[in-house]
């Protein structure tokens, strides 16, 4: 790191912290703060959404697991596009159907009162730990570069994520996900094509001829079966998380209508497609240029040295500036998905708790008083999880996230999906599945040990550690999954259809979920249309961009300078062609 690096990253951060004043003002009622009105750009709230899945543990745990075991790793990509068809043909409209300011609204439309309060803690204490978590794997990746204490780092972060939501809510969290997509996009190109420009990497042939066998041999690594089980439940996972109530519609109903979000998901699925395969090169180089980080000294305090490997193929490659970039790159790839959310549970509390319970007259100012209180307490409790994570040892985040996601998550997701398309169920068919699901996982736990698993499934062959940890994931995944299932059906068994207040209550929800948003009967204001959308996001864009081209003036090689002049000029581009397009559509309006 140099005192260029550093310059940039502190501008980066100046730049982060500026757009919860420039949101602001955006912000006139809670449905504002919460989810942009329901009027935001669908091509901003698709590059949010996929940003928030691209985080910033896909240069850290992500890049481990790719350093580790090359293209298998594309299966969890995989996964997430099946998961995102699904969601484009069957869900995406639906979420924003709901006519509904937080997702768990939706929930108390379709499971009542009961299951509202349920979904609204459970996932609050959930996130606690994930939110922890996202502090932590940031804190990994900057201790490598900079080599200060996680602690300090994490101090940091905490502060600048924080205030960031707090004054912007949803514009901030999600319309400023749109520059910082294209930070991440600049420099992941750039980091795979300094990676094949380099002499021991020789091209992209030279890539597949150096790196391990097993980088593209899946079968080196587990037997072909144990490999069809983990990628069939992976896929089973993220289908039912990514078309959830709670998941899905937290980020589609931002959007002004069905059709919006429906194309908002395609953003998400050309993000998958074009740029995980990119983001794949450097992690695959560094296991070329560093096949061993966990001798290297400067990695030696990491609990797991192989979550550096986007780190140690950076300093190697990266001239001056551009380093700190790929650093503004990782803030920004974490900054998304922590505001997000922040942003999506503190609206949860102020609506479906705060004024549900507490305060039903609270004026629209009130509530967004209240959730910039809940914004900074929270984020707080989450920066004291990450403190704590930071002394634990041989954490290994991806399949910490996997795992914790498939015990917590999946049993949340379940009935939260079927729940849209099957209508005969009780009111406690959601929570009731959800605790179902609980007491598989916890079986699951403390069941599915190595020991039981080498003696039923290892055919006279010991499990490897790959093939352990993922047939662990697969049953634990599998027998969830399974055991959810039966329960929501088995509830069906229970419904009374008869003409109740709950019933009817649900027919209501299934009208309002088939109906398409007409915004001019539904009454959601543009807030002075889409043309100030377009103005700040081309301030931002020509801003952000004319700051790197300032890199220029660093002493580098030329190389490096057309490098940096391409990153820059792609984002002033952009911007250039957003201030345009919002001309037009201005004097289109006149």
């Amino acid at each position: 790191m140099t005192i260029y690096d550093y310059i940039v990253i502190g501008v980066y951060l100046v730049f982060m912290l500026s757009l919860g004043p420039i949101y602001k003002s955006f912000s006139k009622t809670a449905s504002d703060f919460f989810r942009g009105g329901g009027g935001m750009l669908w091509w901003v709230v698709g590059s949010s959404a996929f940003m928030t899945t691209f985080s910033a543990w896909s240069f850290t745990g992500g890049a481990a697991k790719a350093y580790e075991m090359g293209t298998y790793f594309l299966i969890l990509f995989g996964c997430n596009i099946v998961a995102l068809i699904f969601c484009y043909f069957l869900t995406a409209a639906r979420f924003r159907q709901m006519r509904v300011v937080t997702a768990v609204e939706g929930i108390r439309k379709r499971y009542g009162d009961v299951s509202e309060q349920v979904y609204t803690w459970l996932p609050l204490v959930f996130q606690t730990f994930m939110g922890g978590v996202m502090l932590y794997t940031i804190s990994v990746f900057m201790s490598g570069v900079f080599g200060l204490p996680m602690g300090v780092i994490i101090v940091v972060m905490a502060v600048v994520v924080i205030g960031m939501t707090l004054l912007g809510g949803s514009w901030a969290a999600t319309a400023g996900d749109f520059v910082q997509m294209l930070v991440v996009l600049t420099i992941t190109i750039s980091m795979a094509v300094l990676t094949l420009r380099h002499n021991e990497i020789g091209g992209f042939n030279g890539l597949l001829e150096k790196v391990p066998d097993y980088h593209f041999q899946w079968t080196d690594l587990a037997r072909p079966w144990i490999i069809a089980v983990f990628a069939i439940t992976l896929m089973i996972n993220q289908i039912t998380m990514m078309n959830s109530m709670l998941t899905g519609a937290a980020r589609y109903l931002f959007v002004k209508d069905g059709k919006d979000a429906k194309k908002a998901v395609l953003i998400s699925i050309a993000g998958f497609l074009l740029l995980a395969p990119i983001w794949m090169i450097p992690a695959m180089g560094s296991a070329v240029l560093f096949p061993d980080l966990a001798g290297m000294e400067e990695f030696s305090q990491l609990n797991n040295a192989n979550e550096a490997a986007y780190v140690a193929i950076a300093m190697e490659l990266l001239p001056q500036g551009l380093l700190g970039l790929l650093v503004c790159g990782i803030f920004a790839a974490s900054l998304t998905s922590m505001n997000s959310l922040l942003n999506v549970y503190s609206g949860t509390f102020v609506r479906n708790f705060y004024i549900r319970k507490v305060n039903r007259d609270a004026s629209e100012l009130k509530q967004i008083l209240v959730g910039r209180i809940f914004i900074l307490i929270y984020g707080l409790i989450w920066m004291l999880v990450a403190l704590s994570l930071k002394d634990m040892k041989e954490i290994k985040l991806f399949d910490l996230i996997l795992k914790t996601t498939a015990m917590i998550g999946l049993p949340t997701a379940i009935p939260l999906t079927f729940g849209m398309f099957f209508k005969k169920t009780p009111e406690w068919a959601g929570w009731g599945t959800m605790v179902a699901g609980f007491v598989m996982a916890v079986i699951a736990k403390f069941g599915f040990t190595k020991a039981w698993m080498q003696q039923v499934w290892g055919q006279h062959e010991v499990l490897s550690k790959y093939e352990s940890a993922d047939l662990n994931l697969a049953l634990t995944t599998g027998s969830i999954f399974i055991v959810c299932v039966i329960f929501y059906f088995a509830s069906m068994l229970f419904y009374k259809d008869e003409k109740s207040e709950y019933t009817e209550q649900v027919e209501t929800f299934f009208e309002e979920l088939n109906r398409p948003v007409d915004r001019s009967l539904d009454h959601e204001p543009d807030y002075e249309g889409d043309t100030r959308q377009y103005a700040v996001l081309s301030k931002l864009c020509l801003a952000y961009g004319l700051l790197t081209l300032l890199l220029l003036a660093v002493p580098n090689e030329m190389n490096d300078r057309v490098l940096i002049l391409i990153c820059g000029g792609f984002v002033v581009a952009v911007g250039v062609l957003l201030g345009w397009v919002g001309r037009k559509i201005k004097k289109g309006n006149q």
